[in-house]
Formats: C-alpha cells, structure tokens, sequence
C-alpha cells in the first residue's frame, strides 16, 4: 500500500508539473501580448538623476554603458525632430514611432530636404544598438548617435 501512494504522489507531482509549466506559459504569453498596448514611453533619465554623476567619475567607463542606451534613447524626445508631426508617427510611442519615421525617411525615392541616406543609417544603427543591442555602447557610440541627431534635427 505504502508503493502505491508514492506511485500516485509521483504522479501528481509530474501533472502538477506539467499544468503549472503550461498554466506559467500561458500567464507569459498574456504578458507579453499586453506590450503592444503600451501608449507612452517615459523618459528614462532626469536631467539631475544621481546615477548621471557616475559618467563623471573616471574609471570602467564599459559599467556604465546602460546609461548611455537610456541617454540615447532619451535624447530623441529632446531632438525636436518633428517625426510626429504628420500624424502616422504619434508622439506617444518615441522608440517604434522613430524607428519607422526614419525607415520611411530612408525608402523614399527623394531625400527629404538633403538627408543623407548613410545619417539616417547611422541613426538607426545607433538607435538599434542603444535600444536592443547587446555589446558596447558608451560614450564615443553616444556622441556618434548625438551628432547624428543633431544633423538630422538641423536639416
């Protein structure tokens, strides 16, 4: 008898297992299915956040890469880039609305006012890397972004 019940226990423990994974799975996919709902991105740096005093300081420069992402980032809202303006690119969402303004900037057969199509792709080189890349981005990749951005907001 006492084979028995350790027989059923290991079996509940294994449908357990298995409808907890699936149930887990399925709150994950609700979750990430609710991102496409998001109609605002905030600003991720305060013009007197403290963790800004760290690029300061002189040492690893490489540990602080994430504040450079979150400056670039931030700094497209700041450009004054009137992205928004047409009204396919809402100023709610910065990052997918950008992205695609300067997409279509780049696919159109005419320049937009002299923009040079290698800007825009520095531009979306840099906003890809800042936003979802993986390796180095620090401060030589954000001053190479910034200038960017400045270009594209002069012309």
């Amino acid at each position: 008898m006492a084979s028995g019940s350790n027989w059923l226990s290991g079996v509940n423990v294994v449908l357990v297992m298995a409808y907890g994974s699936l149930d887990l799975k399925e709150e994950i996919d609700i979750r990430l299915s609710k991102v496409q709902d998001i109609k605002y991105e905030p600003q991720l740096l305060a013009d007197d956040d403290a963790r800004l005093l760290q690029l300061e300081t002189q040492g690893n420069q490489n540990c602080y890469n994430y504040l450079y992402r979150m400056k670039a980032l931030d700094a497209i809202r700041a450009s004054e880039i009137p992205f928004h303006a047409e009204g396919r690119h809402p100023h709610s969402l910065m990052g997918k609305n950008f992205r695609s303004y300067l997409l279509d900037l780049r696919n159109t057969s005419t320049p937009f006012k002299g923009v040079r199509k290698a800007l825009i792709d520095t531009l979306l080189d840099g906003y890809e890397t800042a936003r979802y890349g993986t390796g180095v981005f620090g401060l030589s990749e954000y001053l190479r972004y910034q200038e960017a951005l400045s270009e594209l907001a002069t012309v």
